[in-house]
């Protein structure tokens, strides 16, 4: 038991000391090495902890990425309206990715390589926030606020019309285009689809 939380603890130190170092340094001049130093150990030990650096990504990404559903949670079973609770997600998703993702631009090349490796935090963090989507629809739906849909549809659907708004990518490679849809621009576009 001692040797469980002592394990878990260390686990934690490294992902801190790894997180405080891609800030700094930036994912790619960091080396399992750096993360070794840093928190006063040999790399063979973090290497027991996770097999490599991009585990160690991984793992700070899963963490990122579960404040951001934290707070859309929050949102998504609030008392507010369907409409308010969709727009709302939509806004605080958008402001999360700008302040977590792009106003840290170190932060923002962790999640690009997560992004370009596929890997399945990504894909479940996907389908997590699908669900939530897919819920307050279907809340929507059920209280006459919105028209009969598929809410399943519907919350893949809103996801890939909001790509521009919260994919770490595309945010950074629109940030300088005047022309582009606001957020709340977007959720009104959203909710002209929805309503019955």
């Amino acid at each position: 038991m001692i040797a469980d939380v002592a394990a878990a603890d260390t686990k934690i130190r490294i992902l801190l000391e790894a997180e405080r170092l891609f800030r700094v340094y930036g994912y790619s001049k960091t080396t399992v090495a750096d993360i070794a130093d840093a928190c006063g150990m040999s790399p063979s030990n973090v290497y027991r902890f996770f097999a490599s650096k991009g585990e160690i990504n991984e793992a700070i990404c899963e963490r990122i990425l579960a404040e951001k559903e934290r707070r859309l949670r929050m949102i998504s079973v609030s008392n507010a309206s369907a409409a308010d609770r969709i727009t709302a997600m939509i806004e605080d998703a958008h402001r999360y990715t700008l302040e977590t993702m792009l106003d840290d631009r170190k932060v923002h090349e962790m999640v690009v390589v997560a992004l370009a490796e596929q890997w399945s935090v990504i894909e479940e963090h996907l389908e997590r926030m699908t669900g939530m989507m897919e819920e307050t629809i279907r809340h929507g739906v059920a209280n006459g606020e919105f028209r009969k849909v598929e809410p399943a549809v519907m919350a893949r659907c809103l996801l890939a019309s909001i790509a521009a708004l919260t994919h770490p990518t595309m945010v950074a490679q629109c940030a300088t285009m005047e022309n582009r849809a606001s957020s709340g621009e977007m959720a009104a576009f959203i909710l002209l689809a929805l309503k019955a």
